[in-house]
């Protein structure tokens, strides 16, 4: 394995493709930075043109490398969708397709036309491309070095869903790089509780055989492999942390086959 990771024959199709609809995503997001300074960012103040394109991206890439994953129970969505409530989305996160799945699931239906931000680490604004998407997405970021940055974005976060905008994040904080589920940082909660929000968690399973640690593209299509299963949402008003926590795991851990699931303490 070199420093960038392993690499297979399906796995320079899955890049050649990404690269490929980068570029048209790069003019894309070109055209709507300048519509942005024309406009002195008064139209679109929630960049939901922003997301569009990226939702377009991803979904186009999955389409095309044949990653697209079956999804399950997408009417547990549907009385959030028919309301201005935000809601957050959490999900288990071993490997970097998890993004893609998850955005597929919320806009399924909806040509992706649904306002969405991801907290995401700070480090994944220098990746080419993706970094000017999130930029100019306004996700949420956060530096996990700096105790300030941490706070800034329990109130970004907070502020985003109050907006009326959905946040996704994944609640272990990092990539699990056995496919089990770890232990889940409250973050996430904490806002969801102080913006009134309910919790949707969304159980990936089988990503981990798609695209384990240390590849550096898929190493084979999704199809009949990943399963993305929508969770009952949580209303969190009448949970302590903890028991939201343990709530959110169970739902998760539903889901999920056996090797997936948290180890025992």
């Amino acid at each position: 394995m070199g420093k960038l990771g392993k690499l297979n024959l399906y796995g320079l199709y899955y890049g050649s493709i990404s690269i490929a609809l980068g570029c048209v995503w790069f003019v894309a997001l070109k055209a709507l930075w300048v519509f942005y300074k024309m406009t002195g960012g008064a139209i679109d103040k929630r960049r939901r043109m922003v997301i569009f394109c990226n939702h377009v991206w991803g979904v186009c890439l999955l389409r095309l490398t044949g990653c697209y994953p079956r999804i399950s129970n997408l009417e547990k969505l549907d009385e959030i969708h028919k309301t201005s409530t935000a809601a957050m989305f959490v999900a288990n996160h071993c490997s970097w397709m998890d993004i893609p799945y998850v955005g597929a699931a919320i806009g399924y239906g909806h040509v992706g036309w649904r306002n969405y931000k991801f907290v995401s680490k700070k480090e994944l604004e220098k990746v080419p491309i993706l970094g000017g998407g999130l930029i100019m997405g306004q996700h949420v970021v956060i530096d996990r070095t700096n105790r300030r940055s941490q706070i800034n974005t329990l109130k970004s976060g907070i502020a985003t869903l109050r907006d009326g905008v959905h946040l996704i994040t994944f609640p272990e904080g990092t990539r699990s790089r056995t496919g089990r589920l770890l232990p889940l940082k409250r973050g996430a909660f904490k806002m969801a509780q102080s913006a009134d929000a309910k919790i949707v968690p969304i159980s990936i399973s089988g990503a981990e055989l798609v695209m384990p640690a240390g590849w550096l593209m898929p190493m084979q299509p999704s199809r009949n492999i990943v399963k993305v299963t929508v969770g009952d949402p949580i209303d969190c008003s009448e949970l302590d942390e903890k028991e939201l926590g343990e709530k959110v795991k169970n739902s998760l851990e539903r889901y999920l086959p056996p090797k997936q699931l948290m180890k025992a303490s």
